[in-house]
């Protein structure tokens, strides 16, 4: 399970992904790693401290929500 989804949680409101159950965590967890291209295998940490990078950066944050867009909304 994902430990960094509670962190992206305004970042996914915004984009209207609001997972409530462990099973909807789960799924955009692993969307998440899909997008930025982490295997589902991978730590969580690691996976955050990408995910971070992203969030952060202003070209792959527009890139992120559209690719998770594309998977929930």
């Amino acid at each position: 399970m994902s430990c960094y989804i509670r962190h992206m949680k305004e970042f996914l409101g915004e984009i209207g992904i609001n997972p409530g159950s462990k099973e909807e965590r789960k799924e955009v967890d692993l969307a998440v790693r899909r997008a930025i291209g982490r295997d589902a295998s991978e730590r969580c940490n690691e996976v955050w401290k990408e995910v971070k990078t992203w969030l952060h950066d202003e070209d792959k944050n527009r890139e992120l929500a559209l690719k998770l867009e594309k998977e929930f909304v």
